[in-house]
């Protein structure tokens, strides 16, 4: 139900729905990872899928993505978003790379 005055919704309904339905996704990967049922490919695929399932619902339930009158600034803001932090993720990685390659003595070889 949304609140045509203030645009947001009035209803505790869909944060109950997504709080049960994030429980239930972290639920499921925990015993698979814990016991090893998979292989180590496949459990990261498994973890990594039902990771993303995990942020569609919490977009869709918690941020309300969808739902507002004009959800294309949503969307965009949530692109930027996405670029952003991948953008920092990916430039931490390169970074941390680049200092192991370059700080750390080569195995075998003595350079001192």
């Amino acid at each position: 139900m949304i609140d045509t005055h203030h645009g947001w919704n009035a209803s505790i309904k869909p944060s109950i729905l997504g709080f049960i339905f994030s429980i239930i996704c972290t639920l499921t990967v925990y015993p698979v990872v814990t016991h090893m049922h998979l292989r180590h490919d496949c459990l990261v695929a498994t973890v990594v899928g039902i990771g993303c399932v995990q942020v569609v619902l919490q977009l869709i339930f918690f941020f309300q993505i969808g739902v507002e009158s004009k959800p294309k600034w949503s969307l965009l803001l949530l692109l930027f978003t996405a670029a952003l932090v991948l953008v920092v993720v990916l430039g931490t990685l390169w970074i941390m790379y680049n200092l192991d390659y370059d700080l750390m003595p080569q195995m075998g070889t003595r350079g001192y």
